[in-house]
C-alpha cells in the first residue's frame, strides 16, 4: 500500500501519458470535427507512437517498480474483479492487474493505427480501402477504450480511496479521505 505523499509515477511516465492523451484527442478532434488528416495527422500520429515508444523503453530500463511492466496472469484478474464487485479494494502500487492490461491494450491499438495509417499512403495499397477501414475502426476502438480507462479510474479511485487523476499529475501517492498527517 503507497504511503502519502510516496512518488509512484516518476516525471517521465507523467509526461508521456498526457502527450499520448493530448495527441490521442488531437488526432481524434482532426479526424472526426475538422475530417483533416493530412500530413499534420500524420505527423502528430508518429509523435504519439514514438512517445509511447519511448515509455516502453523508459520502462524496460527504470528501477521505479510501479513504472516497471508486468504480466498480470488470470488469477490477480479474478482477484481484482472480485474485489471490484465486494467494493473492497485496496490501493494498488502502480497499475492494477486490469489496468496494465489495458497499458498494452491501449498501445497495441495505437500502434495499429499508426501502421494502418502508413500502410493506407503506401504506392502498394494506395487506392485499396481496407487499411482506411481498419484505420477507422481502431481509432474508434480506441476511443472506447480510452472511454473504458476514464470511467475505470473514476470506479477505482472511489473504491480504493485514491485520487489516481491527482497521481498522474503530480506523481505522489495520495488518498480521496483526507487524513491528519
Amino acid at each position: 500500500m503507497p504511503t502519502r505523499n510516496e512518488l509512484l509515477w516518476p516525471w517521465w511516465v507523467r509526461v508521456s501519458h498526457w502527450l499520448v492523451a493530448a495527441g490521442v484527442i488531437a488526432l481524434w478532434l482532426m479526424s472526426y470535427v475538422w475530417y483533416e488528416t493530412d500530413w499534420w495527422h500524420r505527423l502528430v500520429g508518429y509523435a504519439v507512437l514514438a512517445v509511447v515508444a519511448m515509455r516502453i523503453v523508459c520502462g524496460c530500463l527504470t528501477t521505479a517498480e510501479c513504472a516497471r511492466f508486468y504480466l498480470p496472469g488470470w488469477r490477480a484478474i479474478c482477484t481484482h474483479l472480485s474485489k471490484i464487485r465486494q467494493k473492497r479494494m485496496t490501493p494498488h502500487r502502480g497499475h492494477n492487474p486490469l489496468g496494465q492490461w489495458a497499458v498494452y491494450l491501449i498501445w497495441l491499438f495505437i500502434a495499429a493505427l499508426a501502421l494502418t495509417g502508413w500502410l493506407s499512403r503506401t504506392d502498394a495499397l494506395w487506392g485499396e480501402d481496407w487499411p482506411v477501414e481498419l484505420h477507422a475502426a481502431l481509432s474508434l476502438g480506441l476511443l472506447a477504450l480510452i472511454v473504458v480507462h476514464v470511467l475505470a479510474v473514476i470506479v477505482v479511485s472511489r473504491l480504493s480511496g485514491q485520487h489516481l487523476l491527482s497521481q498522474m499529475i503530480h506523481g505522489h501517492a495520495q488518498s480521496l479521505k483526507h487524513t491528519s498527517d
